[in-house]
This record gives C-alpha cells, sequence and structure tokens, in this order.
C-alpha cells in the first residue's frame, strides 16, 4: 500500500509555500527515492499573514487537497520548515488539530546534516534544506543562492557539510528601505534596467538595485570559489526572484524553484529512517 501524502510547508517571512508530495511506487516516505522521485503533486504559494487561525489556514490547506484531488482526511505525514516561529505554530496546531498528526519540525541540527556555523540553530530551516536538497542532486562543492527577503548564498562542501554562507537584501526588501529612508523616492516595478546610467530615478533605483545585486553576486560567488579553492564549484539557484536575475548570471547552472520543499521531504525520510532503525 502507498504511502498517505505527505504536507510540506515552508513557513517565510513574507509568504508560506505549501506542496503536497505523492508516492505512488508502494514505499514509505522512510524508503529511498525510487526512480523517478515521489511527485510533487500541487504547490501553491501564500502571503505569510500574521493573523491567519489555524482554523483559517486549514480551510487553505483543504482547497489546496481539492486542486490536488486529494481527500484532506488521507493526510497523515506533515513536515514544517520555518524562518517565521509565529506564523509556523499557527500550521502545526492545523496539523494537530485537524488532521490529528504532529509535525515534524525542522531546525539548524537536522538528521544528517553536518552544519559548521558556530551555533547551527542560527541557520533558517529554509537554508538547511536548501543545502540538504542540493547537495542530493548536485553534490559539492556547492554555492545555492536562494532569492526570497533576502539573497542568500549557502556554500556546502565537497562531503555535503554546511560551511557558512552570505545575506544580502532582497531585491524587493532593497526597494521598500528605500522608500522608507527617501519619502520622494517612487514606487519602483523591478526589472532589469536595458542600461547602465539611469536617465530617469524609476531607471537608476532599477539599476541599483538589479545591476548592483548581479554584480555583488558575481564577485562573491569569485571570492567565495578561490576561499574554497573549488574553481569548479557549482552554482544553482532557487526562490522568487531568481528569474529575474539569473538570465545575468552566467555561472548559475540551473534553477530549481522547489529546492526547500525537497529538502523538508528528505530530511522527513532521513528523520523517519533513523526513528526506524532506533527501533
Amino acid at each position: 500500500m502507498s504511502a498517505s501524502p505527505l504536507l510540506v510547508l515552508d513557513i517565510g517571512n513574507t509568504h508560506v509555500v505549501l506542496g503536497i508530495y505523492n508516492r505512488s511506487d508502494g514505499k514509505t516516505w522512510a524508503d529511498p527515492d525510487s526512480d523517478p522521485p515521489p511527485e510533487l503533486k500541487i504547490r501553491r504559494r501564500l502571503a505569510t499573514h500574521s493573523g491567519r487561525t489555524a482554523d483559517e489556514a486549514w480551510i487553505l490547506v483543504k482547497m489546496l487537497c481539492i486542486d490536488a484531488g486529494i481527500d484532506p482526511s488521507d493526510i497523515r505525514e506533515v513536515a514544517i520548515a520555518g524562518v517565521a516561529p509565529k506564523i509556523g505554530m499557527v500550521y502545526t496546531e492545523l496539523s494537530r488539530q485537524h488532521l490529528g498528526v504532529e509535525p515534524f519540525i525542522i531546525h539548524g541540527e537536522a538528521p544528517g546534516f553536518v552544519n559548521l556555523y558556530r551555533n547551527p540553530r542560527a541557520v533558517g530551516a529554509d537554508r538547511v534544506c536548501d543545502a540538504v536538497a542540493g547537495f542530493e542532486k548536485y553534490g559539492g562543492p556547492l554555492l545555492i543562492l536562494d532569492f526570497g527577503t533576502a539573497v542568500t548564498i549557502d556554500v556546502i562542501g565537497r562531503e555535503g557539510e554546511y560551511m557558512g554562507g552570505i545575506i544580502l537584501p532582497g531585491l524587493h526588501t532593497a526597494v521598500d528601505a528605500l522608500r522608507r529612508a527617501a519619502a520622494l523616492l517612487p514606487a519602483v516595478e523591478l526589472s532589469m534596467p536595458d542600461k547602465v546610467i539611469g536617465r530617469t530615478t524609476d531607471e537608476s533605483i532599477r539599476t541599483g538595485i538589479m545591476r548592483g545585486t548581479v554584480e555583488a553576486l558575481k564577485g562573491l560567488i569569485r571570492e567565495v570559489k578561490a576561499e574554497l579553492n573549488a574553481p569548479d564549484a557549482g552554482v544553482i539557484s532557487t526562490g522568487g526572484m531568481a528569474r529575474d536575475v539569473i538570465p545575468f548570471l552566467p555561472e548559475v547552472i540551473a534553477h530549481e524553484p522547489d529546492l526547500v520543499l525537497e529538502g523538508i521531504r528528505i530530511l522527513y525520510r532521513r528523520h523517519l529512517a533513523r526513528q526506524s532503525e532506533a527501533g
């Protein structure tokens, strides 16, 4: 009998991404991936809302299930990665009250994850998931660019160890910061300008943020590879704003939009496998 659907939740500062995985190969979620791997049946992105209750969140999850052709009562597996603890508690409560499931919560000290940060728990759960999924698919050394509320670069060693990373303001975060600091600056719809020298305030802001971010990333990628003495290190990207930037970053060999969700699924598999081994 196939495993029940797996609900995965990536709870960020700006969005909550919900996904449902199906496994139709007759194995459990603790078993190694088959070929092809479990299917991400559906994926939806919601605005992070601090006032949302567990009951309201449950309505959204039920709608997600209906879209996927899944009976919500069939979900017996839930895994959560979150960097917004208050919002995370809402979805933890949803899992407990409406599904009767104690969710697996991911943090910086995850199963089978070697974290070299001085304080492992200071690494956001989304970055842990990026690192785990990225290394499983591409090996190391590897640089992962994640374009969200912040732009992060996570550095993975040859053996899959998390070596640390870099954090920059996200593209929209930078625009919002400019507008808060300078009231006369206009609202800007971010896109890559055709020329470097802006002839309007709008063009000047877009050049500074879009081209400035690209050039900063190019330089940081170069310096990280030099520090690792690993010119062969791969570079991949993920995150909602990546599509606007990666065409200008030839260093990026692949874009993985569901990297965090994949990492959640992989870490949940490892967690179950470890429980099974412990008896």
